[in-house]
């Protein structure tokens, strides 16, 4: 299943592509791709991993930018 996310607040192309790797590693998280300018995050996810994702998410992107607010799109 596929959700987007708009993330605003990250600063720069090297912090995006920290948290796309991030990302990806979540559990039931089969894909994850940032688009930097965009300022949106695409993941694929298992069905039972959408309980709790966007707060997952969330945890996961302030680790690499405090500052960063994700919602979902």
């Amino acid at each position: 299943m596929k959700k987007k996310f708009k993330v605003e607040g990250i600063d720069c192309p090297n912090c995006a592509a920290k948290i796309e790797e991030m990302v990806g590693k979540l559990e039931g998280v089969t894909s994850s791709k940032i688009n930097f300018m965009a300022e949106k995050l695409t993941v694929e996810v298992e069905e039972s991993a959408l309980e709790g994702l966007l707060e997952n998410i969330k945890k996961t992107v302030n680790v690499v930018e405090p500052d960063a607010v994700v919602a979902e799109i």
